[in-house]
This record gives structure tokens, sequence and C-alpha cells, in this order.
């Protein structure tokens, strides 16, 4: 009876050690998805960021006041001001511009440009990183 119970046991050992393989390779099939996914996600990410700059821009140039048009509440130097209207084409043109260039980047250039700019000035780089982050905090914080 005893080599029957050895060899019940030296069967169960194995089952168990091919059950451990069966999941290591589940759950590295599963992350290899969930990267496939994020990746996928995350190429879409700078085309949604270029439509709604340009969807802003647009709004922004919709939203300037006739000139011959004042809302009521408002004063008529206000409704006719050409500085506001000068600010307002200024702010849509530029996030137009941004709009373009984020769909024109070649992010894989962009990324070999940073990681060069931080080797060879590693302090300049580190500066600019945390007065990044500080101003990011100021914002964030009101």
């Amino acid at each position: 009876m005893q080599p029957t119970d050895n060899d019940g046991m030296s069967t169960s050992t194995s089952t168990g050690g091919d059950q451990g393989s069966i999941d290591d390779g589940g759950v590295s099939g599963r992350m290899k998805s969930v990267a496939t996914s994020v990746k996928q996600k995350a190429s879409t990410i700078p085309a949604m960021l270029a439509d709604g700059l340009e969807a802003g821009a647009e709004a922004l140039r919709q939203r300037r006041p006739s000139p011959n048009a004042t809302t009521p509440g408002t004063s008529v130097a206000v409704a006719n001001d050409s500085s506001i209207d000068a600010v307002t084409d200024t702010l849509a043109t530029g996030m137009q511009s941004s709009a373009d260039w984020i769909r024109d980047a070649d992010l894989d250039k962009l990324k070999s440009g940073v990681e060069k700019q931080v080797k060879e000035h590693p302090a300049r780089s580190l500066l600019v990183a945390l007065g990044a982050g500080y101003l990011i905090g100021k914002i964030l914080r009101r």
C-alpha cells in the first residue's frame, strides 16, 4: 500500500506544479492583453486632445460679439472693445496651432530629444522639472 500512496502523492505534487505554470501563463497573457489595450488607448490621447483644442478654438471664435450687437447688462464699450477681440483671436489661433502641432508631432522623436537633453544637461532638466511641478501645483491648488 505504501507504493500506491507515494505514487498518489507524487501525482498530486506534479499536478499542482502544472497548475502553477498554467496560472503563470494565464496571468502573463492577461498582462500582455492589458498592456496592448493601454497602448491602444494611449495612442488615441493626442488625437482627442487636438480635437478638444480645435473645438475650444472654434467656440472662442463663435462667442465673439458682433460689432453691432450688445447683450443686456453689458456696456457698449466692452462689447465693441477691439482689445478683447484681439486677445480672443490670439488665444483661438494659439489653440488651433497647438492642435496642429499635436497632430503632426512625432512622439518618438520628441521622446528621444527629451532624453538627449536630460543626458546632456541633467541639472537644467531637474530645475525645469521642479519649476513646472511647482507651477502645476500652484494652479491645481486654486
